[in-house]
This record gives structure tokens, C-alpha cells and sequence, in this order.
């Protein structure tokens, strides 16, 4: 079943097109290859179909162009005029920091023996946010977690920070 569409939308997407190309011409503009196939295969969808698209996911159901047909034809008109920006650009994607492989038998002492255990991947701002934890050597062993807590506890209890002195530095401004 053929879809309803606004005959009007039709003839101004028709006009527009036409007008684009002809301006485009009479100004001199050298239009691309790929810009003179748009408009050849637009215009003849338009005048046998009454539009240019048939997936309607692109557009409305009574329009004549897509949005992304329309911002071409846009396009073309800034063109014609002597306006163009530019025209289609592509961005590059965000990307995450890359992350700095280094060759960790180079950077520790030579007393550490498990570097084969230890990850060659590290982050560059790592050893910034996590302090480094000593590697234990030997095989793992069972100990009571009370007891555990305790001593954590004990370990990570830190000097209350000393206060900052006052200093006077001669040659300020005198009175």
C-alpha cells in the first residue's frame, strides 16, 4: 500500500532541489561528483515516487525528503550561494587514556624475584592514586580474622599532622 504524502511537500522539495543545482551553475560552483548523482537520483524518486525514501525510521511518513536528504539538500543550497561551511565533517571519537606498558624488571630493584607474577600493565596515574603493596613470598597462609583487623588497624593509624610555623621573612613591606 502506497503511503500518503503531501503532494505540496513534494513540489517544494522538488523546487529547492532544482533551484540549488541551477544556482550552483549559474554562479560557477563546481558541484562534486557524488552531489550531481544526489540530486539526479533525488529528483527522479521525487517526480516517479513523490519521494525520495521509502524507510520511514529516516523521516516522517508525509514528507518527501528524509532529514538526512534534507540537510543535504541544505547543504547544497549554502553551497550555491557561496556559503559553505565547511560541509560534512567527521568527528573523531573520545578515547580513553591509553594506558603506559613498561618494563617493570627495569624500574624494581633487582632484590624483588616473582616479577614474572607481577602485571606488565600499569596505569599512568597508578602509582598516583594507589600506594604499591609489597608482593608476599611464599604460599599463602590461613590466619584468624579478628586477629587480622586489629593489626590493620595498627599499621594504618598515622601522626596526627604537625601544625605549620609561622614565619616572618624580613624585606617585606616596612612600615
Amino acid at each position: 500500500m502506497p503511503r500518503d504524502i503531501d503532494q505540496k511537500k513534494t513540489r517544494k522539495a522538488l523546487r529547492k532541489l532544482r533551484k540549488a543545482v541551477e544556482r550552483a551553475e549559474a554562479e560557477g560552483v563546481e558541484l562534486t561528483d557524488w552531489e550531481k548523482e544526489f540530486a539526479e537520483g533525488v529528483d527522479e524518486r521525487l517526480n516517479k515516487y513523490g519521494s525520495a525514501f521509502a524507510d520511514l525510521t529516516k523521516g516522517e511518513a508525509d514528507e518527501a525528503l528524509s532529514m538526512a536528504q534534507s540537510e543535504i539538500l541544505r547543504q547544497l543550497d549554502k553551497k550555491s550561494r557561496g556559503k559553505t561551511s565547511g560541509g560534512f565533517t567527521t568527528r573523531k571519537p573520545l578515547r580513553a587514556r591509553k594506558p603506559v606498558f613498561r618494563n617493570r624488571k627495569q624500574d624494581e630493584p633487582e632484590e624483588a624475584e616473582n616479577t614474572d607474577e607481577q602485571a606488565d600493565f600499569v596505569h599512568r596515574d597508578a602509582e598516583h592514586i594507589v600506594p604499591k603493596r609489597e608482593i608476599p613470598k611464599g604460599p599463602p597462609q590461613l590466619k584468624i580474622a579478628s586477629d587480622q583487623g586489629k593489626q590493620s588497624l595498627n599499621e594504618t593509624e598515622r601522626s596526627p599532622p604537625k601544625r605549620p610555623q609561622f614565619k616572618v621573612i624580613s624585606g617585606g613591606k616596612s612600615d
